[in-house]
């Protein structure tokens, strides 16, 4: 490791941890309080299939670390020549991460980037970490010199967090009367449920192939994006055999009519993709009510604070739906009947050293 970046007391140190072992950044990245699966080395490996450079620093402020950021990389045109070629669009997927959750630790993060940026001779920097929109976090945004990005990158900016619960009659309280009806009746109808060891490739392969033609299936009938065969299970695959991963199915009769695979994401559980096969026939089993309460059952021995259950807005119906004239209010009922609060995350943000490549940037996005 080196220094990137020397500042006076007060000011943040950015230094170079691309020779860190990927135990140790996942550490801090994934595993820390507000760490995110996002920002693991494996995430940034896998992008790196896709052409990004990843870049990874810690930042210090008055001798003490208190945030990491992931950056990918990649050039602005790739045969671009003369003062063109060294420019570079950057990206931080659900970075930085603090590692104290302060205004203080926000602030020098955000410096710290702006400080990257220009150094890595960046057109624009964009990041999205995990603050609520009302937070004290999101609070140092303005003024820091990031200001909402001319397009969205993650398809959601909501959340629908289930606290848990060591105690099950507790948990089982959050439930509404409908969701436990319904729990029951899966476990009538003879619904098992199971998680599978993605840290073991003999057992993970099969059941990650498995898996993915549920999701396929369940794109094609719901029409939202599946990516490539080969590209998503490599990510899959990369993720669970760090740890950062589970793949959970629930089988009736013996076949898995439901799958849901699930991100390590620092203290939260998080729900990433869903599938089922064309014949599941879940009205009638109730499979997948009897496979999320497993799942909170064994987050909660695996010492997860709360399972994220995923987004329910788009980028045209942003924020938590408020009736049935939202697309997406039978989803938001269904994650709110399982004891799932609702929360609403910052936009994406975005740092342009040079404020006229920064405008064109932002036209450019406009436009793409």
């Amino acid at each position: 490791m080196h220094r990137a970046q020397e500042a006076a007391s007060g000011m943040p140190h950015v230094i170079d941890a691309s020779g860190w072992p990927a135990v140790d950044w996942d550490a801090v990245a994934a595993r820390s309080l507000l760490g995110d699966a996002f920002q693991s080395y494996e995430w940034g490996e896998v992008k790196r299939s896709l052409g990004w450079t990843p870049l990874r620093y810690t930042v210090e402020l008055d001798g003490r670390r208190v945030a990491v950021v992931f950056i990918q990389e990649r050039p602005l045109m790739r045969r671009a020549r003369g003062p063109l070629a060294r420019l570079r669009v950057h990206y931080a997927p659900r970075g930085p991460i603090l590692l104290e959750p302060t205004p203080e630790a926000a602030r020098a993060a955000l410096e710290a980037l702006k400080g990257i940026a220009r150094a890595r001779h960046s057109v624009t920097l964009t990041i999205d970490p995990i603050w609520r929109e009302d937070g004290i976090l999101a609070a140092t945004l303005p003024g820091s010199g990031f200001r909402p990005a001319a397009r969205e990158v993650q398809v959601s900016r909501t959340a629908m967090l289930i606290p848990l619960r060591a105690d099950e009659e507790e948990q089982h309280a959050l439930l509404d009367d409908s969701t436990a009806t319904n729990i029951n009746k899966a476990r009538r109808a003879g619904v098992a449920t199971e998680r599978i060891d993605l840290t073991s490739p003999a057992v993970g392969e099969a059941a990650l192939a498995e898996f993915f033609d549920m999701h396929a299936a369940t794109g094609r009938r719901e029409d939202f994006l599946v990516r490539a065969r080969d590209y998503e299970l490599n990510q899959w695959r990369s993720l669970g055999q760090a740890g950062l991963a589970s793949l959970w199915f629930a089988s009736v009769d013996g076949r898995r009519r439901s799958g849901l695979l699930l991100l390590h994401c620092g203290r939260n559980v998080v729900l990433f993709a869903a599938g089922s096969p064309d014949d599941a026939d879940l009205r009638k089993n109730r499979a997948n009510h009897l496979l999320h309460w497993s799942i909170m059952r064994w987050a909660v021995t695996a010492g997860f604070e709360g399972y994220d259950l995923g987004g329910v807005d788009t980028h045209a119906f942003p924020g938590l739906p408020k009736d049935s004239s939202h697309p997406l209010w039978n989803l938001y009922e269904f994650k709110r009947r399982l004891g799932a609060v609702g929360e609403v995350r910052i936009r994406a943000h975005e740092y342009a050293p040079s404020a006229v490549m920064g405008a064109l940037w932002r036209l450019a996005r406009r436009f793409r």
